[in-house]
């Protein structure tokens, strides 16, 4: 992908994440974003297919960049991992609470489950799970981070770490 695609898409993508903060998702139309971006529809067609690829690119980003950190990190551990997941949310809280209000928790849920088994099969291929199981487990996180947002981040990262590693954490 060329330079300029890439400064368009994130132009949309942030363009959509501000109209998300003065309305709900359901009234967003490519118009607007495409009118906050800067960009003609043709513009944003090019880039996206509707505003739901708009979202589904974004966390396919997000959790690539996330990837990426573990990697250059070398974070090799599930705990550690799971860490700084968290902490990547602490640090952009407006990030979640955004995509909980715009009604995105599906489609952040089966990114994070995805991106999820990416990681087991890289990082701990020796647990073997099941597909239902790196499901049922990233439900588990899943919900632990939302219940966290909803708290307003007030629990230490490394509690819901040990609470995760203790009840949720995968398992041989």
């Amino acid at each position: 992908m060329n330079k300029k695609s890439q400064k368009t898409q994130l132009k949309i993508e942030q363009a959509m994440f501000e109209l998300l903060k003065e309305k709900p998702y359901a009234e967003l139309t490519v118009a607007e974003i495409a009118q906050r971006a800067m960009v003609s529809r043709m513009a944003f067609y090019r880039n996206f297919g509707g505003k739901d690829a708009i979202l589904t690119h974004f966390l396919q980003q997000e959790f690539a960049a996330f990837i990426q950190d573990i990697k250059e990190h070398d974070l090799n551990s599930l705990e550690q991992q799971l860490t700084a997941y968290l902490s990547h949310f602490k640090n952009h809280p407006d990030l979640m609470r955004v995509l909980l209000k715009a009604g995105f928790e599906g489609e952040l849920l089966n990114q994070q489950t995805a991106y999820l088994h990416r990681l087991l099969i890289e990082y701990h291929p020796e647990l073997d799970l099941s597909d239902y199981a790196i499901s049922y487990q990233s439900g588990g996180i899943y919900m632990l981070l939302v219940w966290w947002v909803n708290d307003d981040f007030t629990t230490p990262v490394e509690l819901l770490v040990d609470y995760a590693r203790r009840h949720i954490m995968l398992n041989k």
